[in-house]
Order: C-alpha cells, then sequence, then structure tokens
C-alpha cells in the first residue's frame, strides 16, 4: 500500500508545488538542486549521477518502493527527498531500514510554501515507510528537528568523526603507541609530537615502517570487495555473539550491492584479520576518495567481536599503513560502536565533532538499545 500512495502525485500540495514520486530521469535536475543547496555535493555530475543510479536504483532492497520523493513547481524540481533501503537487525529480529538521503528544498520553495514544504517531503516518507524502520544520517540541525516531529530520536555519540594524518609519524604513535602504554605516555608529553617526527624520518630514512600489532596466531590480507561471502559469514558470527546489536544486518546480499556493486569499488580495500589455518576474525573495508586536493581513507566498515578490541586496534593500524601506501592525507572514521571511543584516543586519532547528530532513528519505546549503545553505525551506513 505504502508504494501505491507514494507513486502518484499527491493532491495535497502547498503554493502549486506538487509532491510526486522520484523518477529515473530525474537524476539530472535532483543533482542540480542538491548542488545548489547542500555543501559538499560531488560537483562531477557523471560520477553523482552513477552513484545516485547504484544507490536508489540498483538497490537490492527497494523492492516495488519508491526511490523517493520530489516537490516540484511546473517542470522544475525545488524539493527532494532520497529514500535508501537496507536490511537491518534489532537483536535477534530483522527488518528493513529506509535511510533518508539527500534532503533538500530550495529557498524559492521555501519562501512560497513555508516549513510545510519540507514538511510535506518528510511526511510521505513516513507514511511510506510504515513497514520500515527509518532514519535519516548526515543530519543537519533542520533534519533532525524535522524528524524529531514524527517520533525520531537522535543517537548523541554517532556525532563523533575521528582522524588521523597519514604519515609514518602517526604510524608510529599509533601502531607502536598500541601495545605499549608507556610510548603512548612518552608521545603524549610535551615535545611528543616531535619525537614521533624524528622517528618518522629514521624509519623512512631506513625504508622501515612501524609493525602493525597482530593478534596470536594470524595475519592480515589485503583484498577486493569480491569476498561478500567471506565478509557476511563473518558478520553472522559476529553478530551471534552479540545478541542485542541494532545496525545494518551486513548479509551477502548486502556486500554485494554496497561494496561489490559500488561503482567505484576500484578505491575499496577489505583488510582481513585471519587465523593462521584460515577462518576469518575481524575485517575492515576502506574506501578512498578524492575530495578537492585532498585524498581521505574512509573506514566504511568494520566487522570485529565486541570482546575482542585488540582486533579492532589491529584493524585501525592496518588501515592507516594502506591509508600511507595509497597517497592519503588522512584516514577517517567514525565511532562505530560507543565503548570504541576511548580507543581512539589511544591511538592517537582527533575527534571531529559534527554540529549535529549523524544519525536520527525511529524506534520502539521498549527498544532503549537503539540509543544506549547497542547501535552500530559506521561511516558506510552514511548515504
Amino acid at each position: 500500500m505504502a508504494s501505491q500512495t507514494a507513486t502518484t502525485t499527491d493532491p495535497r500540495s502547498s503554493a502549486g508545488l506538487i509532491l510526486r514520486a522520484v523518477g529515473p530521469s530525474d537524476g539530472e535536475a535532483i543533482h542540480a538542486l542538491l548542488a545548489a543547496n547542500i555543501p559538499g555535493i560531488l560537483e562531477d555530475r557523471g560520477r553523482w549521477l552513477r552513484r545516485w543510479r547504484w544507490q536508489y536504483w540498483d538497490n537490492p532492497f527497494r523492492g516495488v518502493r519508491p526511490a523517493g520523493w520530489v516537490l516540484t513547481d511546473g517542470e522544475r524540481i525545488v524539493g527532494h527527498l532520497g529514500a535508501v533501503y537496507v536490511p537491518f537487525r534489532t537483536g535477534p529480529h530483522e527488518a528493513t531500514a529506509v535511510i533518508c538521503a539527500d534532503y533538500a528544498v530550495s529557498p524559492d520553495a521555501l519562501a512560497r510554501g513555508g516549513m510545510f514544504a519540507g514538511l510535506q517531503l518528510a511526511r510521505i516518507f513516513f507514511e511510506a515507510a510504515a513497514d520500515c524502520i527509518p532514519m535519516a544520517t548526515t543530519a543537519n540541525d533542520k533534519t533532525t528537528a524535522v524528524f524529531t516531529r514524527f517520533g525520531c530520536s537522535a543517537v548523541p555519540w554517532t556525532r563523533e568523526f575521528w582522524r588521523a594524518p597519514a604519515t609514518v609519524a602517526q604510524q608510529i604513535r599509533t601502531c607502536r603507541g598500541a601495545t605499549s602504554r608507556f610510548i603512548r605516555g612518552l608521545l603524549r608529553q610535551p615535545g611528543g609530537r616531535i619525537l614521533a617526527i624524528v622517528a618518522g624520518q629514521l624509519y623512512r630514512a631506513v625504508r622501515h615502517r612501524p609493525m602493525i600489532p597482530l593478534p596470536l596466531d594470524c595475519r592480515m590480507e589485503v583484498t577486493t570487495p569480491r569476498l561478500a561471502c567471506d565478509l557476511s559469514l563473518l558478520a553472522d558470527q559476529v553478530a551471534l555473539l552479540q545478541s542485542n546489536v541494532v545496525g545494518l544486518r551486513r548479509n551477502a546480499s548486502y556486500f554485494q550491492w554496497r561494496y561489490s556493486m559500488h561503482p567505484e569499488r576500484a578505491n575499496l580495500r577489505v583488510l582481513m584479520l585471519r587465523r593462521e589455518d584460515g577462518p576469518a576474525v575481524a575485517a575492515a573495508i576502506v574506501f578512498f576518495e578524492d575530495r578537492g586536493p585532498k585524498r581521505i581513507a574512509f573506514v566504511e566498515d568494520l566487522i570485529a567481536p565486541a570482546d575482542r578490541p585488540d582486533t579492532v586496534r589491529t584493524l585501525l593500524c592496518a588501515a592507516l599503513r594502506l591509508a600511507c601506501d595509497q597517497r592519503a592525507d588522512f584516514l577517517v572514521t567514525m565511532t562505530g560502536r560507543q565503548n570504541l571511543r576511548g580507543l581512539y584516543w589511544e591511538l592517537g586519532f582527533e575527534s571531529r565533532a559534527r554540529s549535529a547528530p549523524a544519525a536520527v532513528i525511529r524506534h520502539e519505546p521498549n527498544d532503549p538499545g537503539v540509543l544506549d549503545g547497542a547501535l552500530q553505525f559506521w561511516h558506510g551506513a552514511m548515504f
């Protein structure tokens, strides 16, 4: 029923603006709207359109549901709210979540229709999402306020990003500091940064790099996202050990779409921590993207048991080394899980708090786990 409601023109319009479902031919007009109203949108229209088709139209979890809605003024698109569907897990239960993405209304539409213009888009999003768990990511203050009207709650800890420069000096701080409290303390002292830089110059002079702290009987494997089956099996094993986990249901279909089908999959790498006898223990997915003059490495996803912080430490050290090898300027990650926050301080990452929560989600009143730390939320969940 939700899809029938959303695929027809909605007569409830304001100031002559018409609300309708997004169509496959709307891409260029949507890009123009977003580029004019949202900072950080890809300027390369071809790149953006390839991502848009993959994100919305090639999404295997959408089914017959709409890919989003637009407000039109005649032939001109003046508002947009996209709907990205993903598999979701709340403890032992599985569901579909719908992520609000690319939410924007042009200033002239707001002048004509007031806040009601933006609320129209949100209202139909929630009406059509009756069989899904609705959430928003990369939310600004306005989006947060709108979603709160519809019963959603902000997840405060998801607002933090963590950043480390992709340098040999930072590798020393992260990799050596990960295994030695004494070295961590030494590098935190006044002059510690200079000490790390000098040590980095010495490492480069002898063409040596700090060792990644590997758990006993484990090895690191760097590959491409073709290992969707291995990743989904690992995610299932981790989920069984964490019965209270709330977050994306990272199954084989999800990994295949999210990473193997990504239009820029050549820039993705999988770090797989394996036992010497073969089974995977933990994994991380890293994405490299050029942002203006900077090249950024993002930790898109990280799969590791909650009782094995050593594997998370190893993967972050390996991701930093990979970022250096790929000539990135920075390695960027999110907290991912609330209990990992202290680990980033330990590894020498800098906190880069956002101005608003990055995740806003509607949940059942008897399921406080979404807000109290059970939620797993990595950069790859941000659309």
